[in-house]
């Protein structure tokens, strides 16, 4: 069973992401959720989940700062970025900073769930968006 910890502000998103991943064929517990990037970093630390889905924007510490701290802390538990914040800066933040994974909330619940499963398989995630920003900023060498 993934132990699974959900980081975002908007309550009816945390609501809607807990609803759908249990009611997928993923074998999900989730273990808390917050919509305070302070709150949820010291509830990650202590509860070390295996996945914690994150938010960039966030009241008191932003995702940004938790996949650092988290990364630095609890290296076992892997984060998945799940924003609609998918600027180039952010995305490569986020990929420095050794997120397990990267997917723009525009993207659909569908794909969550796909990034779920391939964390679960040891993989990383990109959805074809951050993915295609992730190779224009390598390949640029910036």
């Amino acid at each position: 069973m993934t132990r699974l910890y959900i980081i975002e502000d908007e309550p009816v998103l945390r609501d809607l992401f807990e609803e759908y991943l249990t009611a997928s064929d993923l074998e999900i517990d989730i273990v808390g959720r917050s919509g305070n990037g302070q709150e949820a970093l010291s509830d990650c630390i202590e509860l070390k989940p295996d996945i914690a889905l994150v938010d960039i924007r966030l009241p008191e510490v932003n995702g940004l700062e938790i996949l650092h701290i988290l990364k630095m802390r609890v290296p076992e538990t892997k984060v998945l970025i799940f924003t609609g914040s998918t600027n180039t800066s952010a995305v490569r933040i986020a990929v420095e900073g050794k997120a397990d994974g990267f997917i723009e909330k525009a993207a659909g619940l569908e794909q969550l769930v796909d990034a779920v499963r391939a964390l679960n398989k040891g993989e990383h995630y990109y959805s074809p968006a951050v993915y295609r920003q992730i190779l224009t900023f390598k390949a640029s060498g910036v």
